[in-house]
């Protein structure tokens, strides 16, 4: 028997589908815990201070908070829209992805400086991230399109704070 929380009550029952389907899609439920480590990590080593000495990217820690609020929640609503609605949940992999590799990875490689947050996108997001497509390749789903449309979503929900970053900047100059 398995226990289920309602609003007043706790009920029995055999299996639901909620929790099989959230069971389902478990390397995105751990994929948004392994963000809320990475965004720790991002903070401790301070990776506003690094991203403000190696660019011109200019960001307060209100908005570095206000922007991973966004991913943590974004990574819950794909936890629970899951198989679903496989390319809205994927694209949440494809975020983490394109963090790791543009935003770290890199940015490292690039600027031979250690970025705050490689360690968690290499030892976290990188495994992760693969685990999950192997879940998706079990189901049939992993295809080249699949694939494509996830990493293309990612980095175009990693551009837009940078996009919102731009757009403050130009209004401040006027």
């Amino acid at each position: 028997m398995s226990y289920y929380l309602y609003p007043q009550k706790v009920c029995k029952a055999k299996v639901s589908y909620l929790v099989v389907k959230s069971l389902d899609n478990l390397p995105i439920w751990v994929l948004t815990v392994a963000y809320a480590a990475h965004i720790i990590e991002e903070y401790f080593l301070d990776w506003r201070g690094w991203t403000e000495s190696v660019s011109k990217f200019k960001l307060t820690w209100a908005e570095f908070f206000v922007a991973n609020f966004a991913v943590i929640v974004l990574g819950l609503c794909s936890c629970f829209v899951g198989f679903a609605c496989p390319l809205f949940s994927y694209m949440f992999v494809g975020l983490a992805l394109a963090n790791a590799f543009f935003a770290h990875i890199g940015t490292t490689i690039i600027k031979r400086r250690f970025s705050p947050g490689l360690l968690t996108s290499i030892f976290l997001f990188l495994p992760i991230c693969i685990w999950a497509y192997i879940e998706a390749a079990q189901k049939s789903l992993l295809t080249p399109l699949f694939i494509g449309v996830t990493l293309a979503g990612g980095c175009v929900i990693m551009m837009f704070p940078i996009l919102l970053q731009m757009i403050k900047a130009k209004l401040k100059s006027k």
